[in-house]
Order: C-alpha cells, then sequence, then structure tokens
C-alpha cells in the first residue's frame, strides 16, 4: 500500500499544491491538497483515480470559494464486498409478476383467489405493460451504469399484491459513489428517458383500444387524473377533452398500465434526494440542488394543503410524499468523487428536457374518488 508520505510527489503531476494537510473536510479523508489544478479537471481526476486505485486510495475533487482553486482529497478504497446473487433478483421479479397479474385479474373482474391461478391470465395486459415499462426503466440505468464501470446492482422488484399497481416499482443498488457528474447525470436520466420511450406508444396503443363512455351516475368511482400529455392525447385521439359532458374514456388494461407507469416516471423525476430527478438536478446545480429540493417539497406540501382545505382525498398523496422527502429520502445528495468538472452544453440541454418531460406527465390529482 502506498505511504502517506508518497502522496504530495504523485499530486504535483496535476496540481500546484498551495497548501496540504493530513486528514480533512469529509470523513475518512488521509491527506488533502488545496491549489489550482495543471491539467483539465477530469483528465487530472482521470490519472488521480488510474493512479490511486489499485493502491487502495481514491481521490476526492472539489470546488472552493476561490475562482480556479481545487480541494483534492485522499480517501481509503474499499472494492465494494456484497456478492451478487441474482436468484434474489429474479425470485423478486417472479413474486412481482404474480402480484401484477392478480391486480390486473382484479382489474378485468376476475377472481384468482376464487376461481384458481387460470385467472391470472386475466391480469396478462396490465402486467406485461407495466412491468415491461419499469424493466425498460430500470435496465436502462443498469446498463448505463456498466458503460460507466459502476458496480451497479440488477433491479430489485418490490411485489406489493394489495395496492393498487401490485408493485411499488424496482430499486438498482449503487455500491459506490458515482465517478463524476457526467455519470451521474447519465445514470439518473437514463431510467426515465428509457421507460417514457415505451410507456408513450403503449399509452397510445391502449388507449385506441379504450372507450368512451357515460360515467357512472348514482354510485362511486375512481378517476385517474390528467397530465398535461395525458390530457393532449386524449384530446388529439377522440376529438374532444375528457372528461367532459358526464362522458369519459374507459382505459384498456394496456392503457391504465402505461398511465400508471408514467406517475411513476413523474414522481421519479422528483428533484429530491436519490430519486432519478436529484441525481439530474445535483448533476446540473450542484449544491444548489439541496435547496432546490428543499422548494419542491414545501410547494408539495403547500399544493397537499390546498387540496386538504377543498376536501380532495388526492391531498394525501402529497402531504405522503413531502413526509418521504423530508424525513426519508432527504434533500441532500452525496458528491460524486469528481465534483468539480462540469455538464457539457448537450447534457444540460438534455437536462432541461427532462424538466419539461415531467411538467407533460405531472398528475396533480392522481387517482380520485368520485362519490355522487
Amino acid at each position: 500500500m502506498m505511504e502517506v508520505g508518497n502522496f504530495a510527489s504523485l499530486v504535483k503531476s496535476v496540481m500546484q499544491v498551495e497548501s496540504w494537510r493530513m486528514g480533512g473536510q469529509e470523513e475518512g479523508v488521509v491527506v488533502e491538497f488545496l491549489g489550482p489544478l495543471l491539467l483539465e479537471s477530469e483528465a487530472a481526476f482521470d490519472w488521480l483515480e488510474q493512479a490511486l486505485r489499485p493502491q487502495g486510495f481514491l481521490p476526492l475533487l472539489r470546488r472552493t470559494e476561490r475562482e480556479g482553486v481545487v480541494r483534492l482529497a485522499i480517501v481509503p478504497y474499499r472494492p465494494a464486498a456484497r456478492r451478487a446473487r441474482p436468484w434474489i433478483n429474479a425470485l423478486l421479479f417472479l413474486l412481482t409478476l404474480l402480484s401484477v397479474l392478480f391486480v390486473g385479474a382484479l382489474g378485468e373482474g376476475a377472481d384468482p383467489l376464487q376461481e384458481g391461478l387460470a385467472a391470472l391470465g386475466a391480469g396478462l395486459p396490465f402486467a406485461l405493460t407495466l412491468l415491461g415499462i419499469l424493466s425498460a426503466h430500470e435496465f436502462s440505468h443498469y446498463f448505463v451504469g456498466k458503460r460507466y464501470g459502476s458496480p451497479v446492482s440488477l433491479p430489485y422488484f418490490i411485489p406489493m399484491p394489495f395496492s393498487i399497481f401490485g408493485t411499488m416499482g424496482a430499486v438498482i443498488v449503487q455500491r459506490e459513489p458515482m465517478r463524476n457528474r457526467k455519470a451521474l447525470f447519465d445514470i439518473g436520466i437514463a431510467g426515465p428517458l428509457g421507460g417514457f420511450l415505451l410507456a408513450l406508444p403503449l399509452l397510445v396503443a391502449g388507449l385506441l383500444r379504450s372507450p368512451v363512455e357515460p360515467l357512472p351516475v348514482g354510485e362511486p368511482y375512481y378517476l385517474e387524473g390528467n397530465s398535461l400529455l395525458y390530457y393532449a392525447l386524449k384530446w388529439l385521439l377522440f376529438g374532444r377533452p375528457l372528461p367532459s359532458g358526464g362522458m369519459d374514456v374507459f382505459l384498456h388494461p394496456i392503457a391504465f398500465a402505461a398511465w400508471a407507469a408514467l406517475l411513476v416516471t413523474a414522481l421519479n423525476l422528483f428533484p429530491v434526494g436519490q430519486l432519478d430527478g436529484g441525481h439530474i438536478t445535483y448533476a446540473m446545480w450542484g449544491k444548489r440542488a439541496e435547496r432546490i429540493g428543499r422548494l419542491f417539497l414545501h410547494a408539495t406540501l403547500g399544493w397537499g394543503a390546498i387540496l386538504l382545505l377543498l376536501g380532495n382525498d388526492a391531498a394525501w398523496t402529497w402531504i405522503i410524499w413531502w413526509f418521504l422527502g423530508s424525513f426519508v429520502l432527504g434533500t441532500r445528495h452525496p458528491a460524486p468523487l469528481d465534483d468539480v468538472t462540469p455538464l457539457d452544453p448537450r447534457r444540460r440541454l438534455l437536462g432541461w428536457v427532462a424538466v419539461g418531460l415531467f411538467v407533460l406527465i405531472f398528475v396533480p390529482l392522481p387517482l380520485q374518488l368520485v362519490v355522487p
């Protein structure tokens, strides 16, 4: 292992060292250097990482308040020790498939608990659509992560047989800090884009199979909420705004699954913590992302409070999300190893595309119970 005294000569190859000290501002730092870089930041980081990683260390690049001066910290590196267990991922996917099939079958009027496993077949259109879109989302993260050499796990799907969709989605575990803002951005945005590109044509296909009929009279019913995109698609395909005049589209299972997947995508794009939107926001704006996340959560709570005063049950969706964002997910995003190299203009433009996508697919009133 490299001795601490050898770090200075190594660092001077890429930095004009103005000062150094043992330890540093972040936990676990062995030694910290301050000064301007002699190379472009990404090239300097790559060179240092290649030299340090085999010796059991990693570099951290951080901005300072002084223009052109960076802080370089050296921390111990221990490769992720957890062994992959694909059978767990496969088992969770199978359980989630059964869970979503069960919910999809109930939605079609079949009850597998009463009619047997054969009744699960009625849930196939809903299950295959929803899990197909969720898989596209998660594997987009996975393959982009692998391209960057990140030790990302396979997706862990979460079965929820007694929820409205039959699943809580899926997660991928990142076992090391992100390399830089480019990797953070690319991995973060890959999921929403991958899922959206499949969800959109499936939503259109499902809507084309969905009849427009009178809304129930004299009995309660659930009404799915409109996003700007969903509202525009219905107007385009059916030639009228819906719901209106006591009429609405009654969703085919494929359409409902695609609508649900776009709702989940919108929630994932919240600029909070380590949600996909949190990754994108930090990659674009750095430490200002925490302030953006707090403001967003304040707005979420405010919207929930307004709905609560209006007696709308959808209020609890946003109050719960405010609680999760504030006390579970948190608004602070961990910095990547290289927090100095900025995003290029192309990625910044794509980041604004993600913001526009969120505006298009966000559903202010996801599901409402309408009681005549």
